[in-house]
């Protein structure tokens, strides 16, 4: 076999290994991972009555958000997302636990994996762009709507900046511990937030939200009055380990995205060049290689 064959034969091979790496290799690697486990915690400031004879007493809450996949297929994740906001004693203001069928590649729910049908986003996707997302996760028991308003820089990171609104989200299987509920109330949330999310991976790196939680008559559907008041953010912690996520999902992406398949594709141009009848000609020409000839 001739050298120009094969500097040929080599650069075929990078250039459709570029090719498969690019777009079926890294497509798959860059999908929620089948074990995807993530925690966040939220520092919470609230008014909270138990019930509408109760006075209002201002209460300084913990949250906690879980996520776990339990198991995964090729293309679907089941992931069991809890939710807890507890007093510092440990007693429980709100709780909830669902199973969420979520596609592994674009992160949006999956109707008929879960153990209700949701519709929207469960994750924010790889390559966020710049619009309004449906989305539905346990922060709230209801789904949402994100809408992009600006780019914000956070902890040097560039960050799409969304507004989320959530209205009447029937909440009462959360507050099933309330005295009449369900029996004789039902619990609906209002909320609204904002959320910072590094584009292209796709990670939440900041959460601010507020809302209200108020009892509905049962047998009349009458909207009664508040019974909880709240605003939460993200701890100090919870950002810090979002930003590392995002940081280190961020170069994955571009590793497998730009950077591996960039070397091979340049790789494969350079020995095709060298190939051909011309790039023989230009090597053969190049001073560096008379010179060296020459001294022989």
């Amino acid at each position: 076999m001739n050298r120009a064959l094969r500097y040929a034969m080599l650069a075929l091979g990078c250039l459709a290994t570029a090719g498969l790496l690019r777009f079926v290799i890294a497509p798959l690697l860059i999908q929620l991972p089948h074990d995807y486990t993530n925690e966040r915690q939220y520092a919470v400031e609230s008014n909270f009555r138990a019930s509408l004879a109760d006075e209002w007493e201002a209460i300084t809450l913990t949250g906690r958000r879980l996520d776990r996949a339990l198991l995964a297929t090729s293309d679907v994740a089941i992931v069991q997302g809890d939710l807890y906001w507890n007093t510092d004693a440990g007693e429980a203001i709100f709780e909830s636990s669902g199973l969420y069928g979520v596609d592994r590649t674009t992160r949006q729910n999956r109707p008929g994996f879960g153990d209700a049908d949701r519709l929207g986003q469960y994750l924010f996707p790889p390559h966020v762009q710049p619009i309004t997302y449906d989305y539905w996760d346990q922060n709230f028991i209801g789904q949402r709507t994100a809408h992009y308003k600006r780019t914000e820089t956070v902890g040097d990171e560039e960050t799409y900046v969304f507004d989320f609104t959530g209205v009447a989200m029937d909440e009462t299987a959360g507050y099933s511990q309330l005295p009449e509920v369900p029996e004789r109330y039902f619990t609906f949330t209002d909320g609204t937030g904002t959320l910072w999310v590094e584009p292209l991976s796709g990670i939440v790196v900041d959460y601010v939200e507020k809302g209200e939680s108020y009892f509905v008559d049962r047998a009349t559907g009458a909207h009664l009055a508040n019974f909880y008041e709240w605003e939460a953010r993200y701890t100090t912690a919870t950002r810090t380990s979002q930003l590392g996520l995002a940081r280190t999902t961020r170069l994955r992406i571009m590793l497998l995205e730009a950077w591996l398949p960039g070397l091979l594709l340049l790789a494969g141009v350079t020995l095709l060049a060298a190939a051909l009848p011309i790039g023989r000609r230009l090597t053969a020409a190049w001073p560096g290689r008379q010179s060296a000839g020459s001294s022989l």
